[in-house]
């Protein structure tokens, strides 16, 4: 179950953060404006071949902090992902928390590659207006957005990268004071 779950947020991140191309959907509107500081709320459903895994998270970010809990669909925390100035961090229960100095960091000691976490915050966030992309490999679709303010957000994003497919939605856009 660790693994699968240290695999998930590697996947996760990996989508959130990614570089997207100038793909256009005229269909959807774009995204946007950014928002400086979020809470946002909502789900997340891993598939890979014959197996699903099934995730909450509820996500702070400020500038120059965010931090997402995930918890398994009772509400029973099962990891902890942040970055603020200087550190980064995973704490799994029962574990010693890793830690880095970045989240590009964190996530080579911990997933064997340097993913570009750190960016994850501006992508949700509605920084990223193009609602698809591809990025080494990774099919990305923003595929429902939704009012929230004077903005247009991300409410439903879909991964795909072989067999595996990764959905996020959004179920709650809140302040993060």
């Amino acid at each position: 179950m660790w693994r699968r779950l240290v695999c998930l947020v590697a996947v996760f991140a990996l989508a959130a953060c990614a570089e997207l191309g100038p793909v256009r959907n005229d269909t959807m509107p774009a995204l946007g404006p950014a928002l400086e500081r979020f809470a946002a709320d909502g789900r997340i459903s891993l598939r890979q071949g014959d197996r699903s895994d099934h995730l909450q998270f509820d996500w702070q970010h400020a500038p120059g902090r965010d931090v997402v809990l995930f918890s398994s669909p009772l509400g029973q925390g099962l990891a902890e992902l942040g970055r603020e100035a200087g550190a980064a961090w995973l704490k799994l229960p029962g574990k010693p928390a890793q830690r880095a100095a970045d989240l590009p960091t964190l996530a080579q000691q911990v997933f064997g590659v340097a993913l570009p976490l750190d960016v994850l915050a501006e992508w949700l966030g509605g920084a990223r207006p193009q609602p698809e992309g591809e990025v080494d490999g990774w099919q990305i679709m923003v595929t429902e957005s939704a009012p929230y303010r004077e903005r247009r957000l991300p409410r439903r994003i879909e991964i795909r990268r072989d067999d595996i497919e990764l959905k996020i939605v959004v179920t709650g856009w809140g302040e993060n004071d």
